[in-house]
C-alpha cells in the first residue's frame, strides 16, 4: 500500500491525492495543500547563507485538480547574502494554476546587540486552550474524509473566553517518501486564516480565497499551529478580508491576511 501523502511524485511532477481534497469540489485540492507543496519546493532552492522564510505571497488562480500531473517551477529573482527572492509557478498541462513570491532573509542572532529594537512583546504561549481540550472536526464534520484525513483541525476557545480560533496539525507527508518540512507545515496553516471567526450558513454562500499573504517572524515549533483573528465582509462589493495571528507553544510567529470572493451558492 502506498504511503499516505498529500502528493505523490511522478518523475519531475507531482500528483495530488484524495488527502489534499478540499471542501468545495471533490475533484480539487484545497488551498492549504497547494501552499504546502509550493513551500516544499521552495525548500529545495539553495541559499548562499542560512536563510528562512520572511514573507510568502501566493495567488491561487485556479483549483488544483486531483489525479493529474503538475509541475512547480522555481526561479531565483534576486540572490544575495542578506535577502533572496524566489518566484514559484505551479502548472497543470502548461497552464498556471498558482504562483507565489517568497522572500527569505538571512538568519543572525542579534540578542546581544546593545540597543536592539523593541516592540510589542511576543506572547509566551498560544492564546487558545490546548488542542487536547478541543474537539476534532473529524468527529463533527458532515463531510469527513478528504483533507480531514490528513489534517487534524480543531476549533477552540481563547484562554480568556472572549473568542475562538482553530488548531491545525498536518499528519501526513506533503510529498510521499519525504519528511514534512517545517516551512511546509507552516505554509499549509496560512490557508486556515480564511474565514477565521466567521459564522455563516454554507448553504447560502461560498467564500473563495484567491490569495494568501503571510509575514513570518520565525519558524513554527512543534506540530500544532494555532490561528486567531477576525474576518470583515463588505456586502456592497461581495468581498471580505481575514487577518490572523499564527502561534505555537512559544508564542506568535506569523501574521496572515487572506481575501475572500463572496458568491451566492447555486441552488
Amino acid at each position: 500500500m502506498a504511503e499516505p501523502a498529500l502528493f505523490v511524485p511522478d518523475g519531475d511532477a507531482f500528483v495530488a491525492t484524495v488527502l489534499s481534497q478540499g471542501a468545495w469540489d471533490p475533484g480539487d485540492a484545497n488551498g492549504g495543500s497547494t501552499l504546502a507543496l509550493l513551500a516544499h519546493r521552495l525548500d529545495d532552492v539553495p541559499t548562499l547563507v542560512p536563510m528562512t522564510l520572511s514573507r510568502l505571497t501566493a495567488d491561487l488562480m485556479r483549483p488544483l485538480p486531483l489525479g493529474r500531473p503538475l509541475t512547480v517551477e522555481a526561479s531565483v529573482v534576486r540572490e544575495g547574502k542578506k535577502i533572496q527572492l524566489v518566484d514559484l509557478h505551479l502548472l497543470v498541462d502548461g497552464v498556471l494554476h498558482a504562483r507565489a513570491s517568497a522572500l527569505r532573509l538571512r538568519d543572525a542572532d542579534l540578542t546581544g546587540l546593545e540597543g536592539h529594537p523593541t516592540g510589542v512583546p511576543v506572547a509566551s504561549a498560544a492564546p487558545l486552550v490546548p488542542p487536547e481540550e478541543a474537539v476534532s472536526l473529524r468527529e463533527t464534520s458532515a463531510r469527513p474524509g478528504g483533507f480531514l484525513d490528513a489534517v487534524d483541525m480543531r476549533y477552540a476557545p481563547t484562554t480568556d473566553g472572549t473568542g475562538r480560533g482553530v488548531w491545525v496539525r498536518l499528519e501526513v507527508p506533503v510529498v510521499a517518501g519525504e519528511p514534512v518540512r517545517p516551512v511546509s507545515r507552516m505554509a499549509l496553516a496560512f490557508d486556515y486564516a480564511n474565514n477565521i471567526n466567521v459564522s455563516m450558513d454554507p448553504g447560502s454562500a461560498t467564500t473563495i480565497n484567491p490569495d494568501v499573504n503571510a509575514h513570518v517572524l520565525r519558524q513554527a515549533v512543534g506540530e500544532w499551529i494555532a490561528l486567531t483573528g477576525e474576518t470583515r465582509f463588505n456586502p456592497d462589493l461581495g468581498r471580505g478580508v481575514s487577518t490572523a495571528v499564527l502561534s505555537d507553544a512559544s508564542g506568535a510567529f506569523a501574521y496572515v491576511t487572506v481575501t475572500q470572493l463572496v458568491q451566492p451558492r447555486a441552488r
